[in-house]
C-alpha cells in the first residue's frame, strides 16, 4: 500500500509543475524522512574533540520545528567527522540539512547567512549517524545547524566546545 501511494505521488511530481510540484515534492521528502528514522545508528570509532547539545529554549524552536541531543566532532586519523548522538531527536522534515559554521550557533531563522556551511543532508532524523567534514580545520567547526532548505526553516543547532 504504501509502496503504491509512494509510486503516485512520484508520477504526480514528474506530470506536475509550479506549486503543485512543490508540494508532491515536500510530500516526497517527508516520507523519507519518515523511512530514514528507521535506519540503523551508524557511529564512527575515533577520538571526539568537541561536544555540545542542540539548544531546546532557542527562540527559533516550535512545535513543528525543533530538535535536541547530543553533536561531536570526531577526529579519525587526519579527517574530522561531525557525528550525531544516538539521543539525537528532530521533528519530522521534508529537507533538513546539516551545517557547521566558526561562530556560535544561531537561535532563530533570520540569523542563517553564508557563515554556516553545508555538510550534506541530515540522513537519520532520529539516533546516531556522522557526517565526513569538508575540512580538517577545527577552529572552523564551532557549532552545529539543522536547517529545513526547503522552506528556510531553523530546526536547531549547538555550540560544539572543546572536550579536554
Amino acid at each position: 500500500m504504501t509502496r503504491t501511494i509512494l509510486a503516485a505521488v512520484l508520477l504526480s511530481v514528474a506530470a506536475s509543475t509550479g506549486a503543485e510540484a512543490q508540494i508532491l515534492d515536500a510530500l516526497r521528502g517527508h516520507a523519507e524522512d519518515a523511512r530514514s528514522r528507521f535506519a540503523e545508528n551508524r557511529v564512527i570509532a575515533g577520538e571526539t574533540v568537541k561536544r555540545g547539545d542542540i539548544d531546546a529554549a532557542a527562540k527559533g524552536q516550535d512545535l513543528l520545528h525543533n530538535s535536541s541531543g547530543t553533536w561531536t566532532v570526531v577526529r579519525v586519523g587526519g579527517e574530522l567527522y561531525l557525528q550525531s548522538g544516538e539521543n539525537f531527536r528532530s521533528s519530522p522534515g521534508p529537507d533538513y540539512h546539516v551545517y557547521v559554521s566558526r561562530a556560535a550557533a544561531i537561535t532563530d531563522n533570520d540569523q542563517f547567512d553564508a557563515k554556516q556551511i553545508e555538510v550534506g543532508r541530515l540522513t537519520k532524523p532520529n539516533g546516531a549517524a556522522y557526517y565526513k567534514l569538508p575540512s580538517s580545520d577545527l577552529e572552523g567547526v564551532n557549532s552545529v545547524l539543522i536547517w529545513c532548505k526547503r522552506f528556510k526553516e531553523y530546526i536547531g543547532s549547538a555550540d560544539l566546545r572543546s572536550v579536554k
